[in-house]
């Protein structure tokens, strides 16, 4: 992992607070599942019955969820008691560290799951990570940013920002000896601001260098969608396996919106810059979107990772 000291720092305390549910929010392909897995690799040693990971983005049903968790422990039942109470009697009496991967799309059915069990299990902690938060009492949550890159005015300190170093190993994986040359890191460093630091556009970014070189790269991101679309060319076994691309990354987020949310956020894009909330209200409503509801819907795709304060 590239950077991330401080977020890895202040995911550890978080786990050993007070806190028994500690959500990683973000947009999608932030790096919140690899945040996790790095933290919860640092923490193993503080649970006595060890760290455990359940990757939830296979899951298309709630109902499923209690069988999930089951699977990734060491635990065998064959009664035919309900899974839920199954799994809170096993874990009455541990101390373990639970990672819920990707609980997004069952956001209600974990956050109603995280409960039972923690109300059953005093030593149980929950790492999730989510688009957005699983609003449980009491849980803290930290939103994942993207890697940062400083502006223009600090060539030198962009070329040690955590988005270049990941851009410049990444494709050194792909072209040995990329970037030896004082141009070929400013050509970098212009390719990752493009990528807004955004982790997993850099990784399909790199993954295209060993066809087009970095300023062409640079040049196409116009589209971005198409450049990092190609599921067949860019990222093999991606999971979740919507980020094998940036197209169907984003539009698994536009799959968890309601109509309404989708209609709001395909009228925000006329806005090429920051906007507040009476601009969205002015430009966005009509009968199809009453201006009394743009506030609400705002806070939705917010609490969605889409828009941000």
């Amino acid at each position: 992992m590239v950077g991330r000291r401080t977020e890895l720092a202040e995911v550890v305390r978080l786990v050993k607070g007070p806190a028994r549910l500690v959500t990683l929010t973000g947009v999608g392909g932030v790096g919140k599942t690899r945040l996790a897995l790095e933290a919860a690799a640092r923490l193993q040693p503080a649970f006595w019955d060890g760290v455990w990971l359940v990757e939830l983005s296979p899951l298309s049903q709630g109902e499923a969820l209690p069988y999930a968790i089951v699977e990734a422990l060491p635990l065998v039942d064959q009664t035919t008691r309900p899974m839920l109470d199954v799994l809170a009697e096993y874990l009455a009496d541990r101390e373990l560290l639970l990672v819920l991967d990707t609980c997004e799309h069952l956001a209600d059915e974990c956050a109603l799951t995280v409960q039972a069990l923690m109300r059953a299990a005093p030593g149980l902690r929950i790492l999730a990570t989510s688009r957005r938060p699983l609003n449980v009492p009491g849980a803290e949550v930290l939103t994942v940013e993207p890697l940062p890159i400083p502006g223009p005015g600090d060539p030198a300190a962009a070329a040690e920002a955590d988005a270049v170093v990941l851009l410049a190993e990444r494709a050194a994986q792909r072209v040995p000896g990329l970037a030896a040359d004082a141009a070929g890191r400013a050509d970098l460093v212009g390719l990752a601001r493009r990528l807004e630091g955004l982790p997993l556009a850099i990784e399909l970014a790199a993954a295209r260098l060993g066809e087009l070189s970095v300023r062409e790269l640079t040049e196409r991101l116009d589209d971005r969608f198409a450049v990092l679309g190609d599921t067949d060319k860019v990222v093999h076994g991606a999971q979740p396996p919507w980020h094998q691309a940036l197209r169907t990354a984003i539009g698994w987020s536009h799959q968890l919106c309601s109509p309404a949310e989708r209609l709001l956020w395909a009228r925000l894009s006329v806005f090429a810059g920051t906007f507040d909330a009476e601009a969205a209200r002015m430009v966005c409503a009509d009968w199809h979107l009453p201006a009394d509801r743009i506030t609400g819907l705002l806070a939705a795709l917010v609490d969605k990772s889409i828009v941000t304060w």
